[in-house]
């Protein structure tokens, strides 16, 4: 295979560059700093660019500044799409991320995960003027009502994702219906629990108050017994850790006699088989432990996990990408969207009841 000459590595650079997002928030570099960037002469860069406007990949605006080739009415060119994540420690958050980033290259979408400490961060002014289409995953503090009216905003197109704001009028996705939930607690009925315990060590999002609710609802309507144990987080804060030192704390006050616990986020679930494990019941036989939200990790664990897999979201996303991408202001149809079936994994970690 001949060698690339090397105006056309620069072309590369730049396309893998616009492909990520990276010239969605700031401007594009001049042919001199461009030069500078990535080592090569003057002249080479300005060939490079020179070929990419041709390709109708950049343009040049009449001051001389360079430009990623905007979108025209008709909706031709690249769809530029922005993730607003919370800045926290969490595998979830990561798993989302990763899931997020790989369907928007599958459709050839401009994506930029970007990571936000509070919603005044100016980070989240910034993704959603620079994008055609922005997707937020909540995070626990309370969403002020300036931002909310930005993101409901007649020019903004704002999808949450894990998260509802469907009653301001934003298009959200749920990764777990009811139905995916109450699944996973009559499978642990199925194995002989009468009593279910719910933890959780996550700060109160709405999705986690819903998983909760879910919970209590399932209770009420089975007759089942359970406590909630709900010790959240503050931002940053280990949810591991937390969990593992209130079971602890659960275990030495009331002994083995724990039943089945279903927690809220894989962190959790984690800690609780941690604190078991330190006392000496064995999960599994003793104990049962599942998650609502289990990682793809879940089933390499030792015991492996039981819990709610990510769903197939690409359809879901195909969705947001094709409102981002049209003329179209308003979402159509259902403001919220599920998806179709959650895979329930059964690992080690749930097991038949112990009879009294």
């Amino acid at each position: 295979m001949p060698r690339q000459t090397v105006y056309t590595e620069v072309m590369g650079v730049l396309e893998r560059r616009i492909a990520a997002g990276e010239y969605m928030l700031r401007d594009l570099p001049g042919e001199r700093r461009l030069a500078e960037e990535v080592g090569v002469s003057y002249m080479t860069a300005r060939k490079a660019v020179t070929h990419l406007i041709e390709k109708q990949v950049l343009v040049r605006r009449a001051n001389g500044s360079l430009a990623v080739r905007p979108r025209t009415r008709e909706g031709a060119g690249q769809i530029r799409v922005a993730l607003l994540i919370p800045a926290s420690p969490s595998t979830h958050l990561m798993r989302c991320r990763l899931e997020l980033s790989e369907a928007a290259t599958r459709r050839d979408v401009q994506f930029r995960a970007l990571e936000y400490a509070h919603w005044d961060d100016s980070i989240v002014r910034t993704a959603l003027d620079g994008s055609d289409g922005l997707l937020v995953i909540p995070m626990t503090e309370p969403v002020p009502t300036r931002v909310l009216n930005a993101f409901m905003a007649d020019d903004a197109k704002v999808v949450i994702f894990d998260g509802d704001m469907t009653d301001h009028d934003i298009p959200s996705s749920r990764l777990f219906a009811r139905e995916h939930i109450f699944e996973l607690l009559d499978h642990l009925r199925d194995l002989g629990h009468e009593r279910i315990d719910c933890l959780n060590t996550h700060g109160h999002t709405q999705e986690i108050e819903r998983r909760i609710a879910h919970w209590h609802a399932w209770v009420a309507e089975t007759g089942c017994g359970g406590s909630l144990w709900d010790d959240p987080a503050p931002a940053h804060e280990d949810l591991i850790e937390r969990a593992h030192r209130l079971v602890l704390g659960v275990l030495r006050e009331r002994g083995a006699d724990l039943g089945a616990i279903v927690a809220t986020t894989q962190a959790a679930a984690l800690g609780a088989i941690r604190a078991c494990h330190d006392v000496g019941v064995r999960v599994g036989r003793e104990v049962s432990v599942c998650t609502i939200s289990n990682g793809p990790t879940g089933r390499y664990f030792c015991p492996s996990l039981t819990g709610l897999e990510m769903p197939e979201i690409t359809p879901l996303l195909e969705r947001c990408f094709e409102w981002f991408a049209g003329p179209e202001l308003r979402w159509r149809g259902d403001l919220r969207v599920v998806p179709a079936r959650a895979t329930l994994f059964k690992g080690e970690s749930t097991g038949v009841a112990r009879q009294p």
